[in-house]
């Protein structure tokens, strides 16, 4: 099948990408690498650098490419930023969303699955783990974006006669990742191999549900002939804190740091743990990579990318 892959030059995209290849599938990226890198693009994938938020250009691209199947993962994806500047979240998550749509539409494509975020569109959810059936209340403006987005594919796609998949992410880690996401693992690790004392947000225990970026690829090819009309939590199932993960990784790191300490985030929940039961009995996927690999190999992969005169793996550092 031709696949289309918005944000395909990012951290999620590319595996996806990646996974895409890998059974079969000719895959086109689009990305204005804001955030992503033609370093990250597969070289057997076509690649189009151009912006959601340009209507024109996504319906050509679209006509030109026919894919069957679009997979929407281009968004602004900080809390933050979009509490800072909700006029350009939403320029880019719902009405970049919208082009996107009407340029499977006009593409005459099959289905188009779309990338939200559990940990934002439920807020503050009541229940632990969350399902899907909890009622949407966002509690910043990205999850309001996230939340638009979600119905702008549901009532488009149903108008034009379109299937559509919608997957809410966990925290998604693992390698590719960049600083300016503001992941904890991937600030950690960046901190830690530049030398100096990361900073832990709140008092750091606050947990989350993590998901190995390998899986949530799956999740998206599992999605190409499964869950039409239907929305899936993506992610491990279980939380772990911001301290105990900041312990793992100091450990994987052979280092010892005493942390900085730093208020807490506009919009950051307390807690979530996101239900995958459904995602396992209609998509037949679970996540397939427990915590303590995720993290190694994602601490194997920055180390290897490191600059090996600022980081002696033989030597453990001691932050004063």
């Amino acid at each position: 099948m031709r696949a289309l892959v918005t944000g395909g030059a990012g951290f999620i995209g590319s595996h996806l990408v990646d996974a895409l290849l890998a059974e079969g599938h000719q895959v086109c990226v689009v990305d204005n690498l804001a955030t992503g890198s033609r370093v990250n693009v597969n070289p057997s994938a076509e690649f189009v650098e151009a912006d959601v938020r340009d209507l024109k250009e996504m319906v050509g691209i679209g006509q030109r490419f026919a894919p069957g199947i679009v997979f929407h993962l281009a968004a602004q994806t900080l809390v933050a930023r979009s509490a800072s500047d909700p006029l350009r979240d939403a320029a880019i998550n719902v009405l970049g969303t919208v082009n996107v749509v009407q340029a499977a539409i006009a593409a005459g494509s099959r289905k188009v699955v779309f990338a939200s975020s559990g940990g934002t569109v439920y807020g503050n959810a009541l229940r632990q783990p969350v399902p899907e059936t909890e009622p949407l209340n966002p509690i910043s403006p990205y999850g309001v974006s996230k939340v638009a987005g979600e119905h702008y594919v549901r009532v488009l796609c149903a108008q034009a006669g379109m299937a559509r998949t919608i997957l809410r992410y966990g925290n998604v880690y693992g390698p590719r990742d960049i600083p300016a996401s503001q992941h904890v693992i991937t600030a950690f690790l960046y901190t830690l191999l530049n030398g100096d004392r990361p900073v832990i947000e709140w008092d750091g225990e606050q947990a989350k549900d993590y998901v190995y970026v390998g899986d949530v690829a799956a999740a998206h090819v599992r999605a190409i002939d499964a869950g039409d009309g239907e929305a899936f939590n993506v992610a491990s199932g279980s939380e772990i804190s911001v301290n105990t993960i900041f312990r793992q990784v100091c450990e994987l790191m052979g280092v010892s740091v005493e942390p900085l300490r730093g208020e807490r985030r506009p919009g950051d929940v307390r807690r979530f743990t996101l239900d995958c039961a459904k995602a396992d009995r209609v998509l037949g996927w679970r996540p397939a990579t427990p915590f303590a690999d995720g993290l190694r190999q994602t601490v194997d992969h920055y180390r290897r990318q490191a600059d090996p005169r600022r980081y002696v793996e033989a030597t453990p550092i001691v932050f004063h």
